[in-house]
């Protein structure tokens, strides 16, 4: 259970408001909670009027939580599950345990992640740095209507704050553990007669890796990043606006290592080199074992958006243009220990560009509705290489690499085409119909080979018997394959008072088709992977109390899955006698039921409560031994628990402020965030989570001189458990583990 304090309250995450209006006191000495609008249905609305769940945070507590990359908006909500499947370079993002658990960076989540109304394609997109945020919304359930593919769990947006009429700016700075510098700054304000812009940046500077290679001292996990936006906007006439966005990324930090625990137990004994005491190394992370490999990382990205917005009588037009471009250079040592095992070079370029319009009703009427089209295309090309030599025998040593690779080379496209309707319409002052439908059609392409460029592999492969021959193609595919889909959402609301909303509605949404993208060992692990598709049925609430000081929201679901797009973890040949490799397939069937509930509180002023929980029951309705002739690596039961869908995750936070003087107030926080056990992907029974992430920070601010000062601290309890875990080739457990307590100080001053 969790710990209260770390306690056995739930886990961490501030459900506060967002835009909200100035808090007011109330008869009982309380503070009002104030509406919070949000544009999760294309438009602007009061959270607390529409049927669908929805949480936020103002960028106001993103800073506050030191939410720094979108794989932490964990923090935001516990129905939203996040993990880094390789080195902090493949974020992994699941709502209700919707979602993807494939670590390869040419597929997409099923749950769509949307930067400032830009669909971002690849997780590449998704390693940027969080700064300067307004808001963020997570839409959970299927929004396959107004967002398209790729929303089957939900729908992530990230909003950045806009240019402003006056002049205005900040800057936030951090130091922290291991010599770590957060520095953070934006200016806003006009440039021009109807033009107004703002320019933020941000970058983060480790002076020590937090990691220490227990053989060789060096120090790993040192970060080195950075990113910078400028967004312009053009008051063109009193109906017609246009908004530029420019945004660039960086990263060269020094990969952090995953280690293993068990894999000497697992390996040969009759290797010509002693391998006891110098594979293995112990848990919590901070001790780990490269051999020497000499990793890195070398990120660059950038992209442009324009988005268009023109007043009509009775409807406005929105445009919105985007183009994006991201590559990565970068060596990691996935395998978890100092012999070459799965040691990953990764090269591989993407872009995108996108086009979507829509028209919207801005009158009051019985009806408000939106109707749209769009358009996708993105590209991703792949030079990718595996290192093996330790696994096939053939290593002389066990720093011995360069003799058995898999080197990829691939390049994959896709194609999206889609048009949408969705309308509200008011049947009286209590009941409200909400209907939707989008046609969807897709395409994606796949053209590339793995070879053996030693010829060493696949004469290991068989037995270290026949010839060798360098540049063996060991998988070799040229497809394209087109689908289409059909999804619709049906909802009923009913306000019996002004301050509650109960809501019931059927929802559909799927996942493209995809191809596996990581360098095979063998022909039949490259394929395409079928759409995935779910059907989710929700029951909910949205409610206020005591004066508007008490609010809870909540809501129970069930969600049918076919298909679902699932990594694999499965035997290259016979089982037992070749490595385990992992793939991609579908699994026919599963099912999630589940409920969740937020709950927001002031009860006296100055002080706010904020608890959350999600319950989950997700698990495989038909069996699956096999796929494209490989075995899994532990057969899937019906009735086994879905990879990445933790039972029970949860978070808390408790903040109190008050006045210690005419000028200064001071502040006190604590918060905590709870995920459960879960598993990384179909066939591995492998576990992690179990554990929480305590945060707190104290501080003193003087608004009418604009600073505040404050010291706070992360995994305060120092907890290291499983943040992601996976059976390696030797089926060892390769483990990513949370990071250590760190404790800071945070100046910030505005202007």
């Amino acid at each position: 259970m969790p710990r209260l304090g770390s306690a056995c309250l739930l886990s961490a995450v501030v459900l506060a408001p967002l835009a909200t209006v100035a808090a007011e006191p109330t008869e009982g000495g309380g503070a009002t909670l104030g509406e919070v609008v949000v544009t999760a249905q294309k438009r602007s609305q009061d959270v607390q009027k529409i049927g669908v769940a929805v949480s936020t945070m103002s960028g106001k507590d993103i800073e506050t939580l030191k939410i720094r990359q979108p794989l932490d908006l964990a923090y935001v909500s516990p129905s939203l599950s996040t993990m880094n499947s390789t080195t902090d370079g493949t974020p992994l993002f699941l709502i209700r345990g919707v979602g993807l658990d494939d670590f390869n960076t040419n597929n997409s989540s099923g749950v769509g992640s949307y930067l400032d109304d830009v669909y971002a394609s690849f997780p590449g997109f998704l390693t940027e740095m969080i700064y300067d945020v307004d808001r963020v919304e997570i839409l959970k359930g299927p929004q396959g209507t107004l967002y398209g593919k790729n929303t089957a769990g939900g729908a992530i947006n990230i909003i950045s704050r806009p240019p402003t009429d006056d002049f205005e700016g900040y800057v936030d700075a951090n130091y922290s553990r291991w010599d770590t510098v957060d520095l953070t700054a934006a200016v806003s304000g006009p440039v021009a007669n109807n033009i107004t812009a703002r320019l933020a940046g941000t970058m983060t500077r480790q002076g020590e890796g937090y990691q220490t290679d227990i053989d060789t001292g060096q120090k790993f996990g040192k970060l080195n990043r950075g990113g910078g936006r400028l967004l312009v906007d053009f008051k063109l006439s009193s109906r017609v606006s246009l908004q530029i966005n420019l945004h660039a990324i960086y990263d060269d930090s020094l990969p952090s290592s995953p280690s293993t625990p068990n894999v000497e137990a697992l390996v040969p004994t009759n290797l010509p080199f002693p391998t006891a005491g110098l594979l293995d190394s112990p848990p919590g992370g901070t001790l780990v074992r490269v051999g020497g490999l000499p990793t890195y990382k070398h990120e660059i990205g950038d992209g442009a958006s324009a988005k268009l917005n023109v007043q009509f009588n009775g409807f406005a037009l929105t445009s919105i243009t985007a183009w994006d471009y991201f590559t990565d250079h970068s060596l990691e040592n996935y395998d978890g220990y100092p012999a070459a095992d799965n040691n990953w070079t990764k090269n591989f370029q993407q872009w995108q560009f996108s086009q979507e319009v829509r028209l919207a009703s801005t009158t009051t009427g019985r009806v408000d509705w939106i109707v749209g089209a769009d358009y996708s295309q993105n590209w991703y090309r792949c030079r990718d290489a595996l290192d093996w030599t330790f696994v096939y025998g053939l290593a002389d040593s066990i720093t011995d690499s360069g003799k058995a690779i898999t080197a990829a080379n691939f390049t994959q496209t896709q194609q999206s085409e889609g048009v949408f309707a969705h309308a509200d319409t008011h049947l009286s002052s209590q009941w409200t119909l909400v209907t939707g439908v989008r046609y969807s059609h897709d395409q994606v392409a796949f053209v590339g080979e793995t070879v053996d460029p030693t010829g060493l592999l696949t004469y290991a492969a068989n037995n270290f018997t026949g010839p060798i021959i360098p540049n063996t193609i060991l998988a070799a595919l040229d497809q394209s394959r087109s689908s289409q889909n059909v999804s619709f959402r049906a909802e009923v609301d009913y306000r019996p008072t002004p301050k509650i909303l109960v809501y019931a509605s059927v929802a559909s949404g799927y996942k493209g088709g995809i191809f596996y993208g990581q360098p095979a060992q063998v022909q039949a692990d490259w394929g395409y992977v079928k759409p995935e598709t779910e059907l989710t049925t929700e029951l909910g609430v949205k409610s206020r109390f005591l004066h508007d000081t008490l609010e809870f929201d909540g809501a129970v679901f069930d969600t049918d899955i076919r298909n679902r797009q699932s990594s694999l973890s499965l035997w290259a040949g016979p089982i037992g006698t070749q490595p385990l490799i992992a793939g991609l397939g579908n699994l026919p069937r599963a099912r999630i039921d589940g409920a969740e509930g937020d709950f927001e509180w002031r009860p006296i002023s100055g002080l706010e409560v904020n608890l959350a929980a999600t319950y989950l029951y997700g698990r495989a309705t038909q069996t699956l031994v096999s796929e494209n002739g490989l075995a899994l690596f532990t057969p899937v039961a019906a009735g086994q628990m879905l990879p990445d869908a933790p039972k029970f995750a949860g978070s808390w936070t408790v903040r109190y402020e008050h006045p210690i003087s005419a000028k200064l107030s001071a502040y006190v926080q604590a918060n905590d965030h709870y995920v459960g056990r879960e598993h990384p992907y179909l066939g591995d029974p492998t576990s992690f989570g179990q554990g929480d992430d305590l945060g707190a920070r104290i501080g003193i601010k003087n608004q009418a001189q604009h600073w505040d000062a404050s010291l706070w601290g992360t995994n305060l309890t120092d907890d290291r458990h499983l943040t992601y875990a996976f059976a390696g080739s030797e089926a060892q457990r390769v483990s990513f583990y949370q990071k250590p307590r760190s404790v800071g100080v945070n100046l910030t001053y505005t202007f």
